[in-house]
Protein backbone atom coordinates (compact mmCIF):
# COMPACT_ATOMS: atom_id res chain seq x y z
CA UNK A 1 0.00 0.00 0.00
CA UNK A 2 0.90 3.45 -0.95
CA UNK A 3 2.36 5.60 1.64
CA UNK A 4 1.38 8.65 -0.06
CA UNK A 5 -0.49 11.07 1.77
CA UNK A 6 -3.86 13.06 -0.71
CA UNK A 7 -4.26 16.28 0.13
CA UNK A 8 -2.38 19.60 1.11
CA UNK A 9 1.61 18.63 0.12
CA UNK A 10 2.31 21.42 2.47
CA UNK A 11 0.03 19.80 5.71
CA UNK A 12 2.64 17.36 5.85
CA UNK A 13 5.81 16.97 8.11
CA UNK A 14 8.26 17.63 6.56
CA UNK A 15 10.69 14.75 5.97
CA UNK A 16 14.06 14.64 7.98
CA UNK A 17 15.97 16.02 5.84
CA UNK A 18 13.41 19.09 4.41
CA UNK A 19 13.89 19.58 8.24
CA UNK A 20 17.01 19.79 8.41
CA UNK A 21 17.49 22.45 5.76
CA UNK A 22 14.57 24.33 6.70
CA UNK A 23 16.44 24.71 10.30
CA UNK A 24 20.00 25.45 8.87
CA UNK A 25 18.30 27.98 6.55
CA UNK A 26 16.93 29.75 9.93
CA UNK A 27 19.74 29.77 11.20
CA UNK A 28 22.21 31.37 8.60
CA UNK A 29 19.12 33.53 7.90
CA UNK A 30 19.06 35.24 11.32
CA UNK A 31 22.85 35.51 11.27
CA UNK A 32 22.62 37.41 7.87
CA UNK A 33 20.06 39.97 8.69
CA UNK A 34 21.61 40.51 12.15
CA UNK A 35 24.95 40.90 10.65
CA UNK A 36 24.64 42.26 7.15
CA UNK A 37 21.40 44.31 6.95
CA UNK A 38 20.68 45.51 10.51
CA UNK A 39 21.54 49.10 9.66
CA UNK A 40 19.12 48.42 6.49
CA UNK A 41 16.22 47.60 8.22
CA UNK A 42 13.70 50.00 10.36
CA UNK A 43 12.92 47.29 12.58
CA UNK A 44 14.41 44.26 14.74
CA UNK A 45 13.79 41.49 12.40
CA UNK A 46 13.59 38.04 13.53
CA UNK A 47 13.54 34.71 11.64
CA UNK A 48 10.87 32.23 13.28
CA UNK A 49 10.52 29.74 10.83
CA UNK A 50 11.48 28.66 7.17
CA UNK A 51 9.49 26.24 5.27
CA UNK A 52 10.54 24.81 2.10
CA UNK A 53 8.64 23.09 -0.32
CA UNK A 54 9.14 19.32 -0.68
CA UNK A 55 11.29 19.78 -3.53
CA UNK A 56 13.67 22.43 -1.73
CA UNK A 57 13.49 24.69 -4.51
CA UNK A 58 11.39 27.61 -2.44
CA UNK A 59 11.38 28.34 0.94
CA UNK A 60 8.88 30.66 2.95
CA UNK A 61 10.84 32.55 5.38
CA UNK A 62 8.33 34.05 8.38
CA UNK A 63 9.87 36.96 10.38
CA UNK A 64 8.79 38.42 12.78
CA UNK A 65 9.24 42.37 13.32
CA UNK A 66 9.01 44.38 16.73
CA UNK A 67 7.40 47.06 16.08
CA UNK A 68 4.43 49.09 15.08
CA UNK A 69 1.95 47.70 12.10
CA UNK A 70 3.40 50.57 9.84
CA UNK A 71 7.29 49.95 11.04
CA UNK A 72 6.25 46.50 10.12
CA UNK A 73 4.85 46.83 7.02
CA UNK A 74 7.47 49.01 5.72
CA UNK A 75 10.41 46.71 7.08
CA UNK A 76 8.31 43.28 5.01
CA UNK A 77 8.75 45.83 1.66
CA UNK A 78 12.21 46.13 2.50
CA UNK A 79 12.82 42.67 2.38
CA UNK A 80 11.26 41.86 -0.04
CA UNK A 81 13.42 44.29 -2.32
CA UNK A 82 16.49 42.96 -0.13
CA UNK A 83 15.74 39.48 -0.91
CA UNK A 84 18.60 38.89 -4.03
CA UNK A 85 21.55 40.37 -1.87
CA UNK A 86 20.31 38.16 1.09
CA UNK A 87 20.51 35.12 -1.72
CA UNK A 88 23.52 36.03 -2.30
CA UNK A 89 24.78 35.79 1.52
CA UNK A 90 23.24 32.84 1.75
CA UNK A 91 24.90 31.29 -1.31
CA UNK A 92 28.41 31.81 0.47
CA UNK A 93 27.18 30.34 3.70
CA UNK A 94 25.10 27.03 2.88
CA UNK A 95 25.89 24.18 0.49
CA UNK A 96 23.18 23.02 -1.37
CA UNK A 97 22.58 21.86 -4.94
CA UNK A 98 19.75 24.39 -5.81
CA UNK A 99 19.48 27.68 -3.27
CA UNK A 100 15.64 28.03 -2.43
CA UNK A 101 14.22 31.09 -4.01
CA UNK A 102 13.13 33.11 -0.75
CA UNK A 103 9.49 34.58 -0.12
CA UNK A 104 9.08 36.36 3.05
CA UNK A 105 6.20 36.43 5.32
CA UNK A 106 5.08 38.77 8.22
CA UNK A 107 4.99 35.91 11.20
CA UNK A 108 2.35 37.12 13.36
CA UNK A 109 1.83 34.52 16.00
CA UNK A 110 3.42 36.38 18.57
CA UNK A 111 1.03 38.93 18.24
CA UNK A 112 -1.96 36.59 18.19
CA UNK A 113 -0.71 35.07 21.11
CA UNK A 114 -0.34 38.31 23.13
CA UNK A 115 -3.78 38.87 22.50
CA UNK A 116 -5.24 36.00 23.14
CA UNK A 117 -3.30 36.47 26.62
CA UNK A 118 -4.87 39.62 27.03
CA UNK A 119 -8.15 38.23 26.38
CA UNK A 120 -7.61 35.88 29.11
CA UNK A 121 -6.26 38.04 31.80
CA UNK A 122 -9.21 40.23 31.07
CA UNK A 123 -11.36 37.54 31.20
CA UNK A 124 -10.08 36.54 34.76
CA UNK A 125 -9.78 39.67 36.20
CA UNK A 126 -13.63 40.21 35.34
CA UNK A 127 -14.41 37.34 37.07
CA UNK A 128 -12.73 38.60 40.13
CA UNK A 129 -14.94 41.54 40.94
Amino acid sequence: MSRRRFGDPAARSPGRRQARVNDLLRRQLGLILEREFRDQLPAMATVTEVRTTPDLRLARVFVSVYAERPVQDKTMILLQHLTPGIRQFLAGEVLLRFLPTLEFRLDLSAEYAQHIDDLLHGHESGEKQ
